[in-house]
């Protein structure tokens, strides 16, 4: 039997009443958030310490939905493509990605690589956007509807980068776990990435955190009071760019994130 006591791995909504609906929203949220190959039903247990009883009858309604489904080998439970058609609603109805669409289009094929736009969900990021270039070398494995941990992409370290310093924190501390069960994390690059990403205004990504084969560079879109609202970032084998390579993507990014802003926003504002 699971400690009710016990405190949940993954950061879960304190003010939920009980009830299933709730309860199969706190389900969602840990499956989600765990491995893609899905979530053991001892995974869930210690990551939501709920009751497994609790879990079994939630588990259940959720699959006769559509919403989870349960692998018959693996006993590995994941979301379903029902609750994933949802989502995909949800991103196509973005006006984020509405209007950045074009101009990511056309950085991709200044960048000649593949760029991708994110925002935040809580402490995950969710990738809404992925633009390819027609280059036959396309570096970088994300795809739009993926969900993940804040921070473990050039992307979403921006738009981490960007907010308030408690919330930088916070964050940080609260996906700790999940950043290490990640194969390859460097804890002390990825805090060195953080800082660095802080200082400039822009993240890198120079194969310090996870593949050390690939960097990245990552920029946030904000608001007029400087708060992040999206992010947009590119990969690309390490070596591939010098300094001079590097200031000349950070200027493309930088002039298509005010075009963007400028379209979002009714008007043009300073990109830092």
């Amino acid at each position: 039997m699971s400690d009710p006591s016990a405190k949940p791995e993954v950061a879960l909504p304190q003010d939920l009443p009980p009830g299933s609906l709730n309860r199969a929203v706190i389900l969602l949220r840990a499956i989600a958030q765990g491995s893609r190959r899905g979530s053991l039903l001892t995974d869930l247990v210690a990551k939501t310490a709920l009751p497994r009883p609790t879990i079994h009858r939630v588990l259940d309604m959720l699959i006769e939905l559509g919403w989870v489904v349960r692998d018959a080998q693996t006993a590995r439970f994941n979301i379903g493509v029902n609750l994933a058609a949802l989502g995909y609603c949800a991103i196509s109805r973005n006006p984020i990605e509405r209007i950045a669409a074009k101009h990511l289009i056309k950085l991709a094929g200044e960048l000649n690589q593949v760029v991708y736009l994110g925002v935040r969900s809580g402490i995950d990021m969710v990738c809404i956007g992925r633009y390819e270039s027609s280059s036959l070398i396309q570096v970088g494995k994300g795809h739009v509807g993926l969900l993940g941990p804040l921070g473990l992409s050039p992307s979403c370290m921006a738009i981490l980068a960007k907010l308030p310093a408690a919330d930088i924190k916070h964050i940080i501390q609260t996906n700790l776990s999940r950043y290490h069960r990640i194969e390859g994390f460097d804890e002390t690059g990825f805090y060195a990435a953080v800082d660095e990403a802080i200082k400039n205004g822009y993240s890198t990504y120079d194969g310090i955190v996870l593949d050390r084969t690939t960097s990245g560079v990552g920029m946030a879109i904000c608001d007029d009071s400087g708060y992040p609202i999206a992010g947009i970032g590119t990969t690309y084998i390490t070596g591939w760019r010098n300094e001079a390579q590097l200031h000349e993507c950070l200027q493309h990014m930088r002039n298509t994130i005010r075009n963007i802003t400028s379209e979002l926003l009714g008007y043009d504002f300073l990109i830092s």
